[in-house]
């Protein structure tokens, strides 16, 4: 019986600190900004602690072992009936499953969907092999695994408190980022102390909207109807964070003479309208670079190109698709000016946005932790560290200094989300000042009154602001 118990006891205690894991990931950002005694920072830490997610199944194969020493010694029968090979079933499912979710940790921690999904069956089969051990245990009074069932129902209703999505969204304090960690560049030398700012937005859970009771800096907002999946949304931010690098480090490196920047090379189709009179014709992802012998090299020369064909005509169009480069006859339709209703105007019905090849002469290193899922709004600061580590002396003039804000290619710097959140993020920290889009100041000092926020427009503001407020 002692057996028995035992591991009946190690496989709760697998699955309470699988709970306890979840519960720690809701409150992640608690600890930043810690730094170990090597400069690590908690977000770089994170990496690592996933290593511990094999302590879960690790625990489970431990009472799965307790149970088959014990039955080893012992006949064991329900009501004078062998139970055998159904005692087997989920004994070896829990073994196997947690066996493969341990390997799977240790060799690809960062594939959390495949790890997550392994200790998910482990754990059904744990479960079940749970009320088969207690059903298993001779002498008992009554019939009903009554001690599986309630271990059952307390995890289910922790589970449903921390992982069952309700209508809204959240956002909430995010990580900082040591800028000189995540990036090095080619020749570059790190000088300043440099910090960007992530906050956490997901839909939310019942434990959200309690801690949004007790900490106000949780926002939770209705769902969009227009929310996009969430795979579809993964795959969007780490799109858009991949071209925020590119941005960034062709902006930083133009500025400082090593390269052209960001060139314009045309404009992008990015969709064609189902009534549009060029539709078949032209195609989402074209790249135009000509119409009518007229070079296009961003939105103003296409304007400039169109306002020469007659609308309602046949125009030729100069374009590369799919590495192909092709001349097509794209019909236009007749649409009233939006300047003067008087006269009229050639449209082609599709929808566009300047396309760009970014000279980056240097190369770039990104470490990317885990925990910086996507998204381009340390753009704006990766153009700033950039420029550090390629200016001899830096550019930070003995500021440690933070700030968000996505960058474009002419070097403006653009709104981003979670404002609030990233200031009250930041404030934690020994930043003395913080960077961020001028239209987001004021919400930025509700996250932080007591915070040096500075409003900005441009890469170069922040570049003056430092150089004229030098320590």
């Amino acid at each position: 019986m002692l057996n028995r118990n035992r591991a009946w006891g190690w496989y709760v205690a697998g699955m309470l600190l699988a709970i306890a894991y979840i519960a720690a990931a809701e409150l992640i950002w608690v600890p930043d900004p810690f730094v170990w005694p090597g400069g690590l920072t908690w977000l770089e830490t994170i990496d690592g602690l996933l290593y511990a997610l094999a302590l879960v199944p690790l625990l489970w194969l431990v009472g799965a072992w307790q149970a088959w020493r014990y039955e080893r010694k012992n006949v064991v029968k329900l009501r004078g009936r062998a139970w055998g090979g159904v005692r087997l079933v989920p004994r070896v499912g829990a073994v196997a499953g947690s066996v493969l979710a341990i390997a799977f940790v240790l060799l690809s921690s960062r594939g959390l969907t495949i790890n997550i999904g392994l200790l998910a069956i482990a754990w059904l089969f744990v479960v079940w092999d749970l009320f088969v051990i207690e059903l298993a245990q001779s002498g008992r009074r009554h019939r009903f695994p009554f001690k599986s069932s309630v271990a059952l129902v307390i995890q289910l209703l922790l589970l449903a408190l921390f992982v069952m999505p309700i209508p809204y969204n959240v956002t909430y304090p995010g990580l900082t980022m040591n800028m000189n960690h995540y990036a090095q560049t080619e020749g570059g030398k790190d000088h300043g102390r440099l910090r960007g700012v992530l906050v956490f937005e997901r839909r939310a859970f019942p434990a959200d909207w309690l801690l949004a009771r007790l900490l106000p800096i949780y926002e939770l907002n209705p769902v969009p109807a227009n929310e996009p999946p969430l795979r579809e949304a993964y795959a969007e931010v780490v799109a858009m964070k991949t071209e925020a690098e590119s941005v960034a480090a062709a902006v930083a490196m133009g500025k400082l003479g090593l390269g052209k920047g960001a060139v314009e090379e045309g404009v992008t189709i990015m969709a064609v309208s189902s009534e549009g009179a060029a539709r078949g014709a032209l195609k989402a992802g074209d790249l135009i670079t000509g119409i009518e012998g007229a070079s296009v090299s961003d939105i103003v020369t296409l304007n400039k190109a169109m306002a020469a064909v007659t609308p309602g005509s046949t125009a030729q169009v100069t374009l590369s698709r799919q590495g192909q480069q092709l001349s097509v006859a794209a019909p236009t339709s007749i649409m009233e000016d939006e300047q003067n209703s008087m006269k009229k105007r050639a449209v082609f019905g599709i929808s566009v946005q300047t396309a760009y090849r970014y000279d980056i002469p240097r190369n770039v290193h990104f470490e990317r932790p885990l925990a910086h899922i996507g998204g381009p709004s340390h753009g704006a600061m990766l153009t700033l560290t950039i420029m550090d580590q390629l200016t001899p002396s830096g550019v930070t003039y003995g500021w440690r200094v933070a700030g968000t804000g996505t960058i474009e290619p002419d070097g403006s710097v653009g709104p981003v989300g979670g404002v609030r959140q990233k200031a009250y993020a930041v404030n934690r920290t020994d930043a003395d000042v913080f960077f961020v889009p001028a239209s987001e100041a004021s919400e930025a000092i509700l996250g932080a009154p007591h915070l040096n926020i500075v409003p900005v427009k441009t890469i170069d503001d922040m570049l003056n602001w430092l150089r004229q407020h030098a320590k």
